[in-house]
């Protein structure tokens, strides 16, 4: 089974399930919480993200189509979710299904098992990256690291060497995924943008050159990670 039809075949299953709608902002679940489905995303972005003592937004994880979420609730190893989820995008419209019922359909395929073992290689490679996004002491190194994890994972290719985010993300979006200030987002941003790293505006996406970002980064193994999207 290719991996085309076993998208449509998954998809066949999800059509036979309800749909829930979530405007931008809206909680769909919240941390601590046994959910009453497993959700899995029609359309849209929806955010995960955990808050610290002093209630600054730390964001974990952005789920597009046909992501499953949240994945430990779902597969068992979890009581809850760990995470706060919320609709990212202005819009969001989430499939609702009995987590037995879609674990099981999907334990009998073994192509969407190997789907969802990509899935999570992928978030787990992001996660590592982020990571090592946030351990750079700098905070040009810090949103450097963070646009080439957000090209890995959320960017779909426009032109040779060129990145487009398929994100709606703001200056504050940036500094709660980098740990910094809104101000010094913004500042550091602005400095890619003037340097021809980057290119966005209000209302059109970021944008970014891969031969330029890529020569700014410290790591030339990170550097050379071909992008495959």
């Amino acid at each position: 089974m290719s991996d085309q039809v076993a998208i449509n075949y998954l998809h066949t299953f999800l059509d036979r399930h309800p749909t829930r709608s979530f405007k931008k902002g809206e909680i769909i679940i919240f941390q601590g919480e046994a959910p009453r489905s497993a959700f899995v995303v029609k359309t849209g972005t929806v955010k995960a993200y955990n808050l610290s003592i002093g209630g600054d937004e730390k964001p974990v994880a952005f789920y597009s189509a046909d992501a499953i979420f949240p994945g430990p609730w779902v597969y068992g190893t979890m009581s809850s979710a760990i995470y706060y989820y919320e609709a990212f995008s202005s819009e969001v419209t989430l499939y609702t299904i009995n987590r037995d019922e879609l674990t099981s359909f999907i334990k009998k395929r073994p192509e969407l098992v190997y789907q969802e073992l990509e899935r999570y290689l992928t978030d787990q490679l992001g996660m590592s990256m982020r990571l090592n996004a946030l351990q750079h002491s700098r905070a040009s190194d810090k949103l450097l690291y963070t646009l080439h994890y957000l090209a890995l994972s959320h960017g779909r290719p426009v032109a040779p060497q060129e990145i487009e985010i398929n994100l709606d993300l703001t200056h504050q979006d940036f500094a709660n995924l980098t740990g910094l200030t809104r101000e010094t987002a913004a500042t550091e941003l602005n400095k890619l943008k003037h340097t021809g790293v980057i290119t966005y505006g209000k209302g059109t996406p970021y944008r970014l050159y891969l031969n330029k970002l890529m020569q700014l980064l410290n790591d030339q193994y990170i550097a050379d990670l071909p992008i495959k999207l």
